[in-house]
């Protein structure tokens, strides 16, 4: 396949698995000693060997067969001296092996390697991608999970250690969509730290695990987070309890990927370049038509709308809000050229951004950008409409409403993000990252539910949201969205309702910044 020609370590996405993340995870899979296992990324036995002597402790001469694979003959060279006859090592590329002449397994245990879509030759693509149809831009595991699948014996069951992506990014959620269909039981733990990856790399990792092979489809997939123990916890056992006004409110919503087009915000691919602020454009005399500002950062966010005025107080405290966007280089020693010669020409050649646009040095800033919303966030996810000709980078979402979108509709749906409905279904809908912070990816914040009114906010409310919102007082803010927001819907009951869903929402946001699993699911995949 072209994949058995690579052997350099980060080539091949050879992330081996940490002692300590390999104990928990066999403890999870093997149950009885007498497993038949596969590993089909075998390395340097980091899943496998915990695996055996697990068996030993269940029984004292367990009954364990198992089949190690791997790509790289080095590895299989190395393993040769510490297993014994009990596993039969293979050195291939997993691909190759045809599950209908292979004998079938209860386990299969995998640290697959991360190789990125973009590392895979276009024939790799084009052949793994027919064999095995996934949307979006999959990487070599997400095909090592649906190949794998197919050696096992109809109630077994597989654990893989896999990107963080699986929990946000479309392939992702088309593999656990598949996973689902097939597997009695299918849940996805994240890993509360960082692994010790052998190889140093810098990757978080989430563990899929997949019960009950062809007996499924589950009836949920569970999320969250890993205790080290062998027991996957989280999922909607722990969840809160939707109350009646919560069902109403989401009756009375539609997402927001309904009435808007969300995309990423511009991609430099040099932003110590390309963004600047109003020290640097004095310092090298940058003509404001070579200039287009954007919000660059979550705080830059601050109320109901963002102006260019706010860009300008912002840059002159110190902000990167501006983008340099020339039409034209202009002459020789011009402030232009000046700023982006700081790019030479080995790291025009070596950034990928670069080499996709011509010329490399025009930022394109295609259609219009009516909104942005943030990307990751401490507290909850804002919406927040801008001014025309304000632009964000891909810290942020740009959000493009759909054109029978009315001005009434677009400052209800910041009002309906911002309050305490909203923000409680984000917690729902985002993804808890290290540190506490909630991450929404687009197809995430698509999700992100608008309450539909007949009338929207009244204007005397939206000038005092926005007024709490610039004085950083975001819980009065929110409280506010709820007195514009609630009452149409839920009626006279709308404070109690109110107050419910902000102890919900201090509960699982706490829990969230804890590093606890998610308490609180919205109702999708």
């Amino acid at each position: 396949m072209g994949i058995q020609e690579l052997t350099d370590r980060k080539l091949l996405g050879q992330f081996f698995t940490p002692a300590f993340e390999a104990n928990s995870i066999v403890s999870w899979a093997v149950r009885t000693g007498h497993e038949q296992i596969l590993e089909p990324s075998v390395g340097e036995g980091g899943l496998l060997l915990p695996a055996l002597a697990h068996a030993r402790t269940l029984h004292l001469a367990p009954k364990i067969h198992a089949i190690a694979c791997d790509v790289d003959k080095s590895v299989i060279d190395g393993l040769k001296t510490t297993i014994g006859p009990e596993v039969d090592l293979i050195h291939s590329d997993f691909f190759n092996l045809d599950p209908e002449k292979t004998d079938r397994v209860d386990v299969v245990l995998a640290n697959p390697p991360f190789t990125r879509n973009h590392q895979l030759s276009v024939e790799d693509r084009a052949r793994l991608k027919k064999r095995y149809p996934v949307k979006g831009a999959a990487g070599l595991w997400v095909y090592f999970a649906l190949h794998a699948r197919k050696f096992l014996r109809p109630g077994g069951r597989m654990a893989f250690l896999v990107p963080a992506a699986s929990s946000f990014s479309r392939y992702g959620e088309d593999l656990l969509l598949q996973l689902k269909d097939e597997f009695r039981e299918l849940s996805l733990q994240e890993l509360p730290n960082k692994p010790s990856w052998i190889g140093s790399a810098d990757e978080r990792g989430v563990l899929v695990l997949a019960d009950g092979y062809q007996a499924g489809p589950a009836p949920a997939i569970t999320r969250g987070v890993w205790r080290y123990d062998g027991v996957a916890r989280g999922g909607l056992s722990r969840a809160y309890a939707k109350t009646p006004a919560f069902e109403a409110l989401k009756k009375a919503s539609q997402p927001l990927g309904e009435i808007a087009v969300l995309s990423i915000g511009l991609v430099t691919g040099r932003n110590a370049v390309f963004l600047l602020n109003q020290q640097d454009i004095t310092g090298y005399g940058i003509n404001q038509n070579d200039l287009t500002p954007v919000i660059t950062r979550t705080k830059h966010v601050r109320g109901i709308v963002v102006e260019k005025d706010d860009l300008c107080s912002l840059g002159r405290d110190g902000e990167k809000t501006w983008m340099l966007t020339p039409r034209e280089l202009g002459e020789r020693g011009s402030g232009v050229r000046s700023r982006l010669a700081l790019i030479n020409a080995k790291a025009r050649r070596e950034t990928l951004w670069l080499n996709k646009r011509s010329p490399w040095w025009m930022v394109g800033k295609s259609g219009r950008c009516d909104a942005v919303f943030t990307y990751m966030n401490d507290k909850g996810p804002r919406l927040a409409l801008v001014e025309d000709g304000v632009f964000c980078t891909n810290t942020l979402h740009q959000v493009t409403f759909k054109q029978a979108t009315q001005e009434c509709d677009r400052l209800l749906a910041v009002v309906s993000i911002l309050s305490t409905f909203g923000q409680l279904c984000a917690e729902g809908i985002g993804r808890g990252y290290g540190g506490g912070l909630l991450k929404f990816e687009l197809q995430e914040a698509r999700l992100m539910p608008i309450l539909t009114h007949a009338d929207g906010v009244a204007p005397d409310a939206i000038l005092e949201i926005d007024k709490k919102l610039r004085s950083g007082q975001m819980d009065e803010a929110r409280r506010l969205a709820d007195a514009a927001v609630l009452p149409e819907i839920l009626g006279a009951e709308w404070q109690a309702a109110a107050r419910e869903l902000e102890e919900m929402l201090e509960n699982v946001r706490g829990a969230r910044r804890r590093g606890q699993a998610r308490q609180f699911e919205y109702g999708h995949v």
